[in-house]
């Protein structure tokens, strides 16, 4: 690390833009492989697409018959991300039902094209089924067992990253690249802010991956190329209970609103797939909440009166198509070598993302000319001993002081996450620990939190008072789109402990 013009420059031999999982499984492929890197994401980890999908780690039987390529890169990676990452995988098993008029051809075609992927299958009744899963639909005529699962994409993503950060590799999270440093035609860098300090620092490279996601036309923009995409909204609800403990699919072509998915102690339905130009001018419309709701409800009756206690969206980063319907366009992935010191990693899915930094790093090796195996299929991911892994029930046996009750979130764990990161953002003690991600939605276990953290000496009591009114009001954009029914009466008991208890709106 030397000093320049614009504060500090730091020399690396690649750069990593973006802290997805694709990110964070290169640097963690890059780092097993003995190259040194640096990663820098504007917010933390899992803050695009990665952050906002439903957690489903995909067998690729969803795939199987719109596009089967997709589907044997899906259920290859299940069965190792099974195997590497144990505590960030939930092997729920998953059922594809066949609900009455749903076409048994589709269901025909379904069996033989997963057969063909390698993915195995198990035809049930439908009494076996309810017997599975009793709160099936007890009208649906069969199902069909698959090996999904549940993962934790913010867990996924941080194990990946502690490898790096543990080889001696720098992880920049809250850094904004605000430029690409181009001599002769060729990248050799970035501008980064920090939004902490407001300082700019300069990281030079030999190589730069572009692992942005939808924002990657924008960011090889700003490297002199272009990473032409499609990008898809895609919206989910969250229920306030685990319904289920299976995964359930809606046995027919894929559409909206037909997968239901346990994580921990509630169930993400979803979603929906809507095109769109800009992923920072993305929301949920109370349309699709509405949508994804009833086509739930079909699969799970008691989802029509369970409270929904959040709605949120993201934007899949497709791979470039002309397709009208985005639900046709490839799950694939794509590797550009822009042939000038930058890569861009296009497409793909959560549950390929070990896949894709592989054959990402492969590209790079190969450019620095030099022979360096893959490990990642095979190490399972450091960091693993000190986590609880499922069911939530687990973590009954060493809490204590328990901040939030939701997900059995103790004091420790908030303190350990603070103090070994130095946080500043309520949001990263989330990802970290999953406070603030069951049914209260952080409502009753935020403000204790930034108390820790006020203790910590990490805030003064005007700036946490400050941090929390920043989380209720975004707080309050995923719950508004589902707010009816005893969700509304849930925020009205949220207002009266902030407003009333707490005197928040006495504040100047």
């Amino acid at each position: 690390m030397f000093y320049g013009e614009s504060g500090y420059m730091i020399k690396t031999d690649v750069v990593i833009i973006g802290g997805g999982a694709t990110g964070c499984g290169i640097a963690r492929d890059l780092a097993l492989r003995g190259i040194h890197h640096y990663l820098v994401e504007k917010g933390d980890f899992a803050n695009g697409a990665t952050g906002a999908c439903h957690g489903l780690l995909h067998s690729g039987a969803r795939y199987a018959v719109t596009d089967p390529e997709a589907a044997r890169e899906c259920i290859s990676e299940n069965a190792i991300l099974r195997r590497i990452a144990r505590k960030c995988v939930e092997p729920t098993g998953g059922l594809f039902v066949r609900l009455p008029g749903d076409s048994k051809r589709y269901r025909d075609t379904f069996l033989s094209n997963c057969e063909e992927a390698g993915i195995s299958t198990e035809v049930l009744s439908a009494s076996r089924a309810l017997d599975l899963v009793p709160e099936l639909n007890p009208s649906i005529e069969e199902a069909v067992v698959v090996p999904d699962c549940s993962i934790d994409p913010f867990r996924l993503c941080m194990l990946n990253a502690f490898t790096s950060r543990h080889k001696g590799c720098g992880i920049l999270t809250h850094h904004k690249v605000i430029d690409i440093v181009r001599e002769r035609g060729r990248c050799t860098g970035v501008k980064v802010l920090d939004r902490f300090t407001s300082q700019i620092k300069e990281i030079r490279a030999k190589i730069i991956i572009n692992a942005t996601g939808a924002w990657g036309d924008t960011l090889a923009r700003m490297g002199g190329s272009d990473a032409p995409m499609t990008l898809s909204k895609g919206s989910l609800i969250i229920s306030n209970h685990r319904l289920t403990n299976m995964v359930i699919n809606r046995l027919r072509p894929p559409s909206d609103g037909d997968i239901i998915v346990p994580n921990e102690a509630v169930c993400l339905a979803g979603t929906t797939s809507i095109p769109v130009d800009d992923p920072d001018a993305v929301e949920v419309d109370p349309r699709e909440v509405d949508l994804v709701a009833t086509q739930a409800e079909q699969m799970l009756p008691r989802f029509g009166t369970t409270r929904l206690i959040r709605a949120y969206t993201g934007v899949r980063p497709l791979l470039k198509a002309e397709a009208s319907d985005s639900r046709s366009i490839s799950r694939g992935f794509k590797i550009i070598d822009h042939k000038n010191g930058m890569f861009s990693i296009l497409g793909g899915k959560l549950s390929t993302y070990r896949l894709m930094a592989e054959k990402t790093v492969d590209a790079v090796v190969e450019e620095f000319g030099i022979k360096a195996r893959c490990k990642t299929a095979d190490i399972p991911l450091d960091g693993q001993d000190e986590l609880s892994g499922y069911p939530l029930s687990k973590r009954l046996k060493d809490i204590d002081n328990i901040v939030c009750e939701c997900e059995l979130v103790d004091r420790t764990q908030v303190e350990n996450a603070i103090n070994s990161l130095g946080i500043q953002y309520i949001g990263d003690i989330q990802h970290r620990t999953r406070l603030g991600m069951g049914p209260c939605q952080g409502g009753f276990c935020t403000y204790r939190a930034l108390g820790i953290m006020q203790e910590t000496g990490r805030l003064t009591p005007d700036e946490s008072i400050e941090i929390l009114k920043e989380f209720l009001q975004r707080r309050f954009r995923g719950i508004r789109p589902a707010l009816w029914g005893d969700q509304l009466r849930e925020e009205q008991l949220v207002e009266s402990i902030y407003l009333g208890i707490l005197s928040m709106g006495q504040r100047a």
